[in-house]
């Protein structure tokens, strides 16, 4: 709080005591300014949200406040922020070594990920949590007394559909915007998703590439493939010579049924005795 706040300060301390203490409560100078100096760090938001809380404890709102009453209860509210305790924490970078899955964590767990990834790269997972609880407790103390609120990102994997999944899952959980769902890509038509893996698990330098070609053959006009085309060419082309021939034997009076008769003139002899033998 700011010297500016005391008046606002003093207003809300007499009527919390006032209230509690039913009317007994006398003003003081010198208490005020011991509350004042002991909640200082806070700003008066806080304050006022944990003077309102203690009235509402069914337990401690039947007394009249000190300090740590009040302390506690803005520490309580802190600790009620949205961020995960350790234990979830650490499951979270346990499902982000995964590199097919998509995990949505706050700012102290990507920091606190990176501080204890040396050591779960060299095989000590037991090390390796006890390094991350250590430095997320850390990075979450200090947060909550910056009075910073949690932040949530995504850490993408490279499972298309996966990502999509666990995006859908945040936003509806509150720990992202709505906005997120509009950045997801279009529902993949049937035939695409082989296609849109592959661009997923692909390296870096190949994935514009892929997309560009992703997108040409969805953009393409829907038509007969290569191997029909190939077939009915054949065919039509067999169709062609069978004309020309039966335009030539008729030309030439040729008689009826000598098609059989050429073709079975085309057969290899038998040699019966030798067959026989």
């Amino acid at each position: 709080m700011r010297d500016a706040d005391l008046d606002e300060f003093t207003q809300l301390l007499d009527a919390t005591c006032g209230l509690l203490s039913r009317g007994a409560y006398t003003p003081n100078a010198l208490n005020t300014a011991l509350w004042f100096r002991a909640l200082a760090a806070h700003d008066l938001a806080a304050v006022r949200a944990a003077f309102d809380a203690h009235i509402a404890d069914p337990q401690r709102g039947r007394f009249v406040p000190v300090p740590a009453d009040i302390l506690a209860q803005i520490e309580g509210a802190a600790a009620d922020d949205g961020r995960p305790g350790p234990e979830e924490a650490w499951a979270l970078v346990l499902a982000g070594q995964d590199e097919q899955r998509t995990v949505v964590w706050t700012a102290e767990i990507a920091e606190a990920a990176g501080i204890a990834r040396p050591v779960l790269l060299a095989g000590d997972e037991v090390g390796a949590r006890m390094a991350f609880k250590e430095a997320y407790s850390r990075l979450v103390a200090d947060a909550r007394a910056a009075r910073r609120p949690v932040a949530w990102s995504v850490s993408e994997g490279h499972d298309v559909a996966g990502r999509a999944a666990a995006i859908r899952a945040a936003v509806e959980a509150g720990r992202l915007p709505t906005t997120q769902l509009q950045a997801l890509p279009a529902p993949a038509e049937r035939g695409d998703t082989p296609l849109l893996t592959l661009v997923g698990t692909a390296p870096e330098k190949h994935r514009a590439a892929l997309r560009a070609y992703a997108d040409q053959l969805r953009n393409r006009e829907p038509g007969p493939g290569e191997d029909f085309l190939a077939i009915q060419a054949t065919r039509a082309r067999q169709a062609e010579i069978a004309a020309q021939v039966a335009a030539y034997a008729e030309c030439h009076g040729f008689a009826p049924g000598w098609q059989e008769g050429a073709e079975a003139s085309l057969e290899p002899e038998v040699d019966t005795e030798r067959s026989v033998a």
